[in-house]
């Protein structure tokens, strides 16, 4: 087996700083379909392929992970988990998503109550839409706009009461100026976080994540640069 592709589902691939993970986490009983996460010299990233006939729900999130994470073994950057008070950290990210089908590329972080987190510890998300290719927002909730950071967004808040099946709060942006690469500064996000009621200055920032959240169709994400400073 080429050790610089992984094909596993929910498989782990290390790289510089960060994991890839082959998240198939809507998978269901699909069985016709392909996805790999993969490394190089300079870069790396993920490929997939999944049939329009199982539908328009997410099946996968194919990604890179930097902490650690409370859904998996991935456990890459040693300054992820880090109390929200002193995450003042910016998320470098440059990809380029060649594809067809619906889908769109996302950043993620997961805020939990433990700096090793399982799901139970698990007190908040925050999901930014960074790239979109025909899909819509599946979240529930109160929709408003957001200035933060010097970036305009579409908002939900989502709460247990809107999605009964998530025993936490979520908080998804949709960026109004889509882009593939850039920098973003997470304190100004995590003061967010903070100032609407989704988490707390002691509870922690266990991950930055960057992904593809695919319902179907063929393509691949190559990604140059995702670093943490």
């Amino acid at each position: 087996m080429d050790p610089s592709i992984m094909s596993e589902d929910s498989g782990l691939l290390p790289i510089s700083g960060a994991v890839l993970y082959n998240n198939v986490y809507g998978k269901g009983d699909i069985a016709e379909y392909r996805q790999v996460v993969f490394r190089g010299t300079d870069h790396a990233g993920w490929e997939w392929e999944w049939p329009e006939s199982a539908g328009p729900a997410m099946k996968c999130y194919p990604e890179v992970i930097a902490g650690r994470s409370p859904w998996s073994e991935a456990n890459a950057w040693e300054q992820l988990p880090r109390r929200l008070a002193d995450a003042r950290l910016t998320l470098d990210f440059d990809f380029e998503s060649v594809g067809s089908g619906l889908w769109c590329e996302s950043l993620d972080f997961w805020i939990t109550s433990s700096d090793r987190p399982t799901i139970d510890d698990i007190v908040s998300n925050l999901c930014i839409w960074t790239m979109n290719h025909g899909a819509e927002p599946a979240y529930k909730g109160r929709h408003t706009k957001l200035a933060i950071g010097g970036r305009t967004y579409e908002a939900i808040f989502e709460t247990p009461a809107d999605a009964p099946d998530k025993p936490w709060k979520t908080l998804a942006l949709v960026d109004t100026a889509l882009r593939s690469q850039g920098s973003l500064e997470l304190g100004p996000l995590v003061d967010a976080m903070i100032e609407h009621g989704l988490a707390q200055p002691t509870d922690f920032l266990a991950t930055a994540e960057l992904g593809s959240e695919v319902a179907y169709g063929k393509g691949r994400t190559t990604l140059r640069t995702f670093k943490l400073r």
